[in-house]
């Protein structure tokens, strides 16, 4: 499979106050044929130019000097403006324990990267968050992508959600798949950026 992505009509707003990483970061990004972007370094600033610009994507470390990636992801994920609400928030950080993770994705970022970044890494994850099929979630508790990764139905049977699957497997439809046919699926695949 050959697809094709371009990048060259995405605007992106980084938020993050270490320059180093900035640099890194816009070098990838223009690897992408992404040029059109902002950098910003506290997520005051970045709340200002959310509110009054057009992005389609927010790159976000984690730790900012005046509140955290949690703090932002949690305000864009409660404002009424559904070009902002809706954007794809992938979070950057150096500190990927689960409990930091959780906390980051519970308060609606989309996807947390690893720091130091590797470019397939990022790329992947951003068409990923873009092209994501997870439903949008908006409860009393939580505003954001749903957390779900996999539909492998309810442990106890019973649904709660109409997406979730049956907890029977029934009989097979098609035949399994040959060795070759498997294989084939774990091919490496190249993917050219326009």
């Amino acid at each position: 499979m050959d697809e094709k992505f371009n990048f060259a009509h995405i605007s992106a707003l980084i938020v993050d106050c270490d320059q180093y990483s900035n640099e890194i970061l816009s070098q990838i990004l223009r690897g992408f044929g992404l040029n059109q972007y902002t950098v910003v370094e506290q997520g005051e600033e970045a709340k200002k130019k959310l509110a009054n610009g057009r992005y389609d994507l927010l790159l976000c470390e984690v730790t900012l000097p005046d509140m955290s990636a949690i703090e932002l992801a949690r305000w864009v994920r409660r404002l009424a403006n559904p070009a902002i609400k809706y954007i794809p928030i992938v979070v950057l950080t150096g500190y990927t324990q689960m409990s930091n993770v959780s906390a980051v994705r519970d308060n609606g970022a989309n996807i947390v990267v690893s720091k130091p970044l590797a470019p397939n890494v990022l790329f992947d994850h951003i068409v990923w968050s873009s092209k994501s099929s997870r439903p949008f979630i908006e409860s009393d508790s939580y505003i954001g992508p749903c957390r779900r990764f996999k539909n492998n139905g309810p442990p106890d049977g019973v649904g709660r959600r109409s997406t979730d699957l049956s907890a029977d497997i029934g009989v097979a439809l098609e035949p399994n798949m040959s060795q070759d046919e498997i294989d084939s699926l774990l091919k490496p695949t190249k993917i050219s950026l326009c």
